[in-house]
Formats: structure tokens, C-alpha cells, sequence
């Protein structure tokens, strides 16, 4: 990115647990990126306690600024950095509140990871990192009284249409509200979520197992109808990086302490404030606990699911924007699949989202059978994967007619195929280009 050229506006929506906290410094110290807003869902930990944990990381940040006497912490986190913010045109971040819960049944939480709190259960064994109760941040503004939908809405009307990218760190049930908001006495407008030049959202699992079931990711799992809701809509500018990507690019706890805190170790030894910078302390007291827990799961990293989505969205800020828009390929284009920026391709899959299922909630459901890939058969032209629901669908002369007439004896062109999906990151530039993006631009150091 050239000096004089513009960042890429962005709302983040996220439900701060360990890997979303690493995944919003990344954001905050990116000037490839203008974070107007972070709205905050239910998800990893509870609503008032993603909000609390937001806080926790603003509040180190500050210290942190406090203590430079040189002026390149402030420069390295631009997007705190009033003077930066203005040149673009933008006030202090906006945070709004979102859901305590999904659209439809019972909240669940990640605490089998992340802990009661979402950060590890950190600020139990720290105190010192809860800001005092009379703590006013200068590095935000707290929206406690306007909802993130009422938020979110105020930010696209005031930008022009598709200049936002939204990022969904969460389960979706902030897109699916907004969505919904469109909708009036049964009839469908256009969506909200049009007018975003870019969604893209970390969840699933397409061909990969999942992690909070066996076929399950977290974020769809905690809130599957907002994620059946987004998919049916077949948005062509949604991405989703699953698990089948981000499982694979780690932080091994090796690297975090030979290169950014040499007393790292575990909950046994608890980090101790007055050794290092106050960053490093905070990322330090969580990731104490996340070592045993992987440890535990048989492995020595951190898996980072959130950082690799705002990683995405950095390489195509520097990247890819102006090379696709040149060569047509990328976000919005069309097409079964294409490259988002160098290393990130993508792929374009069609499914649809367990809801209900006992043991299968939050699956993503793809219809692997030769006869519905047609583009004449009932499920392209409904949407639907169960042929009995499609049937219902469709008036039943018009479905008689077809199975008359065959699979194949109609014109593609006379048929308006509709689907469930998403295009599916599968690429990145790999591990050790994120760990170098995350190490210097969060902590301030290189790669040996």
C-alpha cells in the first residue's frame, strides 16, 4: 500500500476469547485497515463478559502507549492513533453490544477452551488487568445504550455501498439480525448485507472434523440458524475460512517465548507484570492457560482460527484489490473459483446447515449425490437438499412435468438455479508468514 492510499473501512464482529483478542491486535495495528466499529456477540464467553475482556485489551493497549517514550508504539497501532484516524476520516472506534444469544434456542459458550471468561480465567490469577471501575478509555467510545444492529445500519448508510468489509470473528448472528431487518411483512427487500463489499467469516468445517462436535465448528455450531440463514442467501460477497484452513497455520509456544516472552510458561508460573511490557503481559496471562489446554488436546500451538480471517483480509488490502480489480478476479467476481490475493484461493461449495440434529448441529450439509449436481434437478432449482422438501416446494404439476420430460431436456438458460453456500477459503500463504505478520505487528519483533 502506497502512503497516500486509503485503508480498507471494517466492522469486526466478535465474541473476544483467546484467538479473537490476537485477531483484533493484528486489526488495530494494520494500516492496510480502518476499524470504524467492533461489535460484540455471544459466542466464546458471554456477551458481558466479551465486553469485559474488549475492555481488558484496550486497557493494556493504553498502558502500553503510556509507556513509550518514543512515539512507535502509538505509530506500530495506528488504528488508536487520533491523528491517523482523522487523516482518513474517521472518529474514535465504535463499539456496539450485539445478541446474548443465538436466534433460536439456548446460548452455549467455548468455556471447555477459553475458560468462564473467555480469556483463560486470566484476570483471576491477574487482577491487575481489569481496568479500575472509574476507567474511562480514550481509545474507543463505548455505544452501552444502541444496539450493534441500530450500529452497524448508521455506519453502511453513511459510507458509500460496498466500501465496508465486515469481518465475523463469532457465530453469525449479528449478519443474521441485520439481514432479518430487512425483511418486512413477508416480503423481501434488498438485503443489508449487499451493500458490504466483502463479508467474511471464520467457522465450519467442509471437509475436515470439527471442534466443538465431530462434525462441527464452534461458531456455526453455537448459532446454526443464523448460519443456514446467511448460506441460503448464496451471497457472492461471503467467504468463509473453516477449519479445514485455519487449523493448519499455528503459533507454536516455543516461538511465543524464545521471541516474545522468555518467562512464558504456564498458570503454574503466572506472568509477572513488572518483567515486561504491558501487552505482552496481557497476551502472556491468557496464553498461559491455552498452553495446558493444548497441551492437553496432544498438541504445542496455538491454533490461530481469528487472526488467519483478518490476515486474509490484509493480504488482499495490500495485495490483492488492485490486481483483481485489473484482472477480474476475487471478491465479488463471479465464478465457481479464483484467488482473493496471492496464496488465498478459494472455492465456491454448496451446502446447507444442521440445525436440529442431535449429534449433527452446526454440520455444513453438502449434497454429494451425482443426480442433484445437475443444474435441472429439483435441488438447484429449489435449494433444497431434501428431495421431499423440494417436492413441497415446487406446485406438483410443474414437478411432474419435469420428471416427464427428464433430467436433462431442458435449457440451462430458461432456469434460475438458486443455492446454499458460501465460497470457501482453502489457501493461505502459510504458517510462517502469519507468524511473522503477527509477531512483529503485535508485539514489535522479527523472526530469527
Amino acid at each position: 500500500m502506497t502512503h497516500d492510499e486509503a485503508p480498507v473501512p471494517c466492522i469486526i464482529d466478535t465474541d473476544p476469547g483467546v484467538d479473537d483478542v490476537l485477531a483484533l491486535l493484528l486489526a488495530l495495528s494494520s494500516p492496510h485497515l480502518l476499524i470504524l466499529s467492533i461489535t460484540l456477540t455471544h459466542g466464546n464467553c458471554t456477551l458481558s463478559s466479551a465486553s469485559s475482556n474488549l475492555q481488558k485489551l484496550f486497557y493494556a493497549l493504553e498502558r502500553q502507549l503510556e509507556a513509550d517514550q518514543t512515539g512507535r508504539e502509538r505509530e506500530r497501532y495506528c488504528n488508536v492513533d487520533p491523528a491517523w484516524r482523522k487523516k482518513w476520516g474517521a472518529g474514535p472506534i465504535e463499539v456496539y453490544l450485539g445478541s446474548e444469544g443465538p436466534i433460536e434456542g439456548e446460548a452455549v459458550t467455548a468455556k471447555y477452551f477459553h475458560g468462564q471468561d473467555g480469556l483463560g480465567d486470566a484476570a483471576t490469577r491477574h487482577p491487575d488487568l481489569t481496568p479500575p471501575s472509574s476507567h474511562t478509555s480514550s481509545l474507543f467510545t463505548l455505544h452501552s445504550s444502541t444496539p450493534a444492529l441500530e450500529g452497524v445500519s448508521s455506519l453502511l448508510s453513511r459510507h458509500p455501498a460496498n466500501s465496508i468489509a465486515y469481518v465475523a470473528l463469532g457465530p453469525l448472528t449479528s449478519l443474521a439480525q441485520l439481514h432479518r431487518a430487512t425483511v418486512r411483512e413477508g416480503k423481501m427487500r434488498e438485503s443489508a448485507l449487499s451493500k458490504f463489499g466483502v463479508i467474511l467469516s471464520m467457522g465450519g468445517a467442509v471437509e475436515h472434523p470439527g471442534n466443538t462436535s465431530p462434525v462441527a465448528e464452534f461458531n456455526y455450531y453455537a448459532d446454526p440458524f443464523a448460519a443456514q440463514t446467511i448460506f441460503s442467501l448464496a451471497l457472492p460477497n461471503l467467504y468463509i475460512l473453516p477449519l479445514d484452513l485455519t487449523s493448519y497455520l499455528t503459533l507454536p509456544f516455543s516461538l511465543y517465548a524464545s521471541r516474545v516472552d522468555r518467562s512464558f510458561s504456564s498458570t503454574l508460573s503466572p506472568s509477572n507484570p513488572a518483567s515486561k511490557s504491558a501487552l505482552t503481559h496481557f497476551t502472556t496471562s491468557f496464553l498461559e492457560r491455552t498452553v495446558e489446554i493444548m497441551r492437553s488436546f496432544g498438541g504445542d500451538a496455538m491454533e490461530l482460527h481469528d487472526p488467519t480471517v483478518v490476515y486474509c483480509l490484509i493480504d488482499w488490502a495490500r495485495n490483492g484489490r488492485r490486481r483483481n480489480g485489473a484482472s477480474g478476479r476475487g471478491f465479488g467476481v463471479d465464478g465457481e473459483e479464483g484467488e482473493v490475493a496471492p496464496g488465498w484461493a478459494w472455492r465456491h461449495y454448496d451446502f446447507e446447515v444442521e440445525t436440529i440434529g442431535a449429534i449433527t448441529r452446526g454440520m455444513l450439509v453438502r449434497d454429494l449425490r451425482a443426480s442433484s449436481r445437475s443444474t435441472t434437478s429439483l435441488t438447484s432449482r429449489t435449494g433444497l437438499t431434501l428431495r421431499t422438501a423440494a417436492i413441497d416446494a415446487l406446485d406438483i404439476e410443474e414437478v411432474e412435468a419435469h420428471r416427464a420430460e427428464g433430467e436433462g431436456s431442458r435449457e440451462e438458460a430458461d432456469l434460475r438455479r438458486r443455492r446454499s453456500g458460501a465460497r470457501v477459503v482453502m489457501g493461505s500463504p502459510g504458517s510462517e508468514k502469519l507468524r511473522g505478520e503477527l509477531v512483529r505487528s503485535v508485539w514489535g519483533v522479527e523472526l530469527e
